[in-house]
């Protein structure tokens, strides 16, 4: 286990005390490697929440700081989790939402398994508000920054080192992605062009998922694994290819200027770089290049590993795919007037 062992528990509540806030709590509290303090930043709650958490304070186990901070008005989730990270002494920093369930052991084996890395990744298992599971793909998943411009990694399943937050850029020099995704997909984004993400392949929380979470997505059945919604995505990404891609070029080219401000120097931060300069641009060059960096990553590319020919042949269709996973980005779902964001991207 690492030298430093002490762990920042950090968490933004807003109206949550009906939502499960107490039962995360006391799973927090439950912890086989109890964290330092729990820092909590309430964003203008109106249904009792801080006086749970006051309730809470005044119950934490020995030793264990629990500070409450509140925000004289609305922060919205990025800038409310960011300015609670930085009020975070521990070396180590842990991220909870207000409505999930931490397995007893999933900081003492979070901090086991980062070693030298920045940040370590476990796995989470989704749940419905009945406490039935939900289904969920149990490959092992992969976390590498060429499939994070694609995919993401979930706040509550991070731990990382509090010296993390010093290599991600800033709004003020990236403020288009601060607009336009979350903040788990910032954090992971940095560590992964670090190339310094450990995944521990064990589930180790639960994720409450309920149509009033902020972060809830209706499932998409076509985007289930299959040969035929494999068909269709493709099908339909043929059709819709020039229409759609100005929008993609558009979202992957704020991705390329983040990662741009991100000081590494690592062969897999220098071929995102090249990969997202094809992907914000159109054209059949920028088309050839995306193609030729599916083919040089297809084993890493997708969720899990996939071994040849399967891998090739979906490296060479990707891209069409990506046209339907994408496609939100033209019909007016993710941006509003002026290419500002309506909601936050997680790809």
């Amino acid at each position: 286990m690492a030298e430093s062992k002490t762990i920042s528990v950090v968490m933004c509540t807003c109206n949550g005390r009906n939502r499960h806030l107490a039962e995360q709590l006391d799973s927090i509290f439950g912890q086989t490697l109890r964290p330092t303090e729990i820092v909590v930043q309430d964003d203008c709650s109106t249904d009792g929440t801080l006086e749970l958490l006051e309730e809470y304070a005044g119950k934490a186990p020995e030793g264990m700081a629990f500070r409450i901070f509140r925000n004289e008005k609305r922060m919205g989730i990025n800038a409310n989790f960011f300015s609670a990270m930085a009020k975070a002494s521990g070396d180590y920093i842990a991220i909870s939402d207000q409505d999930d369930l931490w397995m007893p052991e999933k900081l003492e084996h979070q901090m086991r398994a980062i070693g030298d890395g920045m940040m370590c990744v476990c796995r989470s298992v989704p749940f419905a508000d009945d406490g039935g599971d939900l289904p969920f793909d149990r490959r092992r998943p992969s976390c590498n920054l060429i499939r994070l411009f694609y995919s993401s990694v979930a706040g509550h399943c991070q731990m990382f080192r509090r010296g993390l937050l010093d290599a991600v850029p800033t709004p003020a020099q990236c403020p288009d992605m601060y607009s336009h995704t979350l903040y788990d997909v910032i954090l992971a984004t940095t560590a992964a062009a670090l190339d310094s993400i450990t995944l521990l392949d064990e589930i180790l929380v639960r994720q409450r998922r309920y149509a009033g979470a902020a972060t809830f997505k209706e499932s998409d059945s076509k985007r289930e694994r299959g040969a035929g919604n494999a068909l269709e995505m493709v099908m339909y990404g043929l059709r819709n290819y020039r229409r759609i891609k100005p929008f993609m070029a558009r979202h992957f080219g704020i991705r390329l200027d983040f990662l741009r401000h991100i000081n590494a120097d690592n062969d897999i931060y220098k071929d995102g770089l090249r990969l997202l300069r094809y992907e914000s641009r159109s054209g059949l060059c920028a088309l050839a290049g995306i193609v030729k960096m599916y083919v040089r990553y297809r084993h890493t590319l997708f969720y899990s590993y996939e071994k040849d020919p399967v891998a090739l042949v979906r490296a060479l269709l990707h891209p069409f795919m990506q046209v339907y996973v994408y496609r939100y980005l033209a019909e007016g779902r993710g941006e509003g007037k002026g290419g500002k964001a309506k909601c936050f991207i997680r790809s």
